[in-house]
């Protein structure tokens, strides 16, 4: 399907963007301008290989600036395991784990935070690692950053499937890692966030709530039905022709924008009755965000099922505000919130059983 914009809202100028530190980065290079060299249908395999390299060195360089302290490093240490794949694709691949494990003595079991890293295309866990590693020090947890299978080559729901055997291999080794398997928060920024809210829907068939979610502009809809669906940066940022790229290379060009696909996959083709005892959910909302409306709109779903959920909506922000260039004290403020998100979900137990 190609969506037929009627118009374009061009948000390039750094006009929409809150005066100041936000402004002065608006047009920060983001990994958006390299989706389509991956993303776009019809490469061939060797053109997708040259396109993710590129893509990798951009984010590495972008990533550059953000070295980790020695007093964090010192905080944990980094483990490795292998996860077998996921019950419901029987030929599924094991799925590589990157591990946080913080050093200490812990006073009862840990709580664990499943970490989804964004863009899906490329990439690996280890890009974050200064997140990941500052999740684990200042709240004691275990985190679990699963290395899912890449798109366009894989195609949904080998990603969902690949966040299922984390989990599972999360709950069967809870006792080898010290984690208490009934707090265990899903978090993610971006596509990551998408499939955070895809596995909870995947978990509820299983009888399985985890303790909340952490999500930062996940794309939840690909019906593109909201004003903000037509906000464009032209490729140099995520917009809605970068969103729909990304739509067709992760569920295949023929299932796109198919009412009928499943909320495990797109989330927000679900319904209110669909949502009735759905984890607690934090989010993060974009204003100059393509994703802005539909968020919206699935938080608002949330609570009519009577689903506990927190939304900021991030005045004069775009997709990449907080996840491209330097630190200042507006981002810095965003990644206290977000952690603040997860520790209220570790620390209060904001599930709602009787809600069904």
């Amino acid at each position: 399907m190609a969506y037929e914009y009627e118009r374009y809202d061009d948000r390039r100028d750094p006009k929409w963007a809150l005066p100041g530190d936000v402004r002065d980065n608006w047009n920060n290079p983001t990994i958006a301008t390299f989706f389509a060299d991956v993303m776009t249908p019809g490469l061939s395999q060797e053109e997708i290989d040259m396109g993710r390299s590129i893509f990798e060195g951009a984010f590495e360089s972008m990533l550059a600036g953000m070295q980790m302290p020695p007093e964090l490093e010192a905080a944990g240490e980094w483990a490795e395991y292998w996860a077998p794949g996921c019950v419901e694709e029987p030929d599924a691949p094991e799925v590589r784990l990157h591990v946080r494990i913080p050093k200490g003595e812990a006073e009862g079991k840990r709580p664990c935070i499943m970490y989804y890293f964004a863009a899906g295309m490329a990439g690996k866990p280890e890009y974050f690692d200064v997140e990941i590693a500052q999740y684990s020090a200042d709240l004691g947890a275990v985190v679990i950053a699963p290395h899912y299978r890449v798109h366009p080559e894989n195609k949904q729901p080998a990603q969902l499937n690949d966040l299922h055997a984390a989990y599972q291999w999360a709950l069967d080794h809870a006792d080898e890692l010290n984690i208490d398997p009934d707090c265990i928060v899903l978090s993610g920024y971006s596509i990551g966030a998408m499939m955070a809210l895809g596995l909870a829907f995947r978990l509820k068939r299983y009888g399985i709530t985890p303790r909340g979610l952490s999500l930062v502009a996940p794309p939840v809809d690909d019906m593109a039905s909201g004003p903000s669906s037509r906000i464009s940066y032209f490729s140099e940022n995520l917009g809605c022709e970068s969103r729909e790229i990304t739509w067709h290379s992760f569920f295949g060009s023929t299932r796109v924008a198919l009412p009928a696909l499943s909320p495990e996959i797109v989330p927000n083709h679900c319904t209110v009755d669909e949502l009735k005892g759905f984890p607690p959910v934090f989010m993060h909302i974009f204003e100059s965000d393509p994703n802005r409306d539909e968020d919206i709109d699935f938080c608002s779903k949330l609570l009519a099922a009577n689903v506990f959920c927190g939304f900021k909506l991030w005045a004069g922000t775009n997709h990449a505000t907080f996840y491209s260039g330097p630190m200042y004290e507006l981002k810095a403020k965003f990644y206290s919130e977000v952690e603040s998100d997860i520790k209220t979900l570790i620390e209060k137990d904001c599930r709602r059983p009787w809600n069904v």
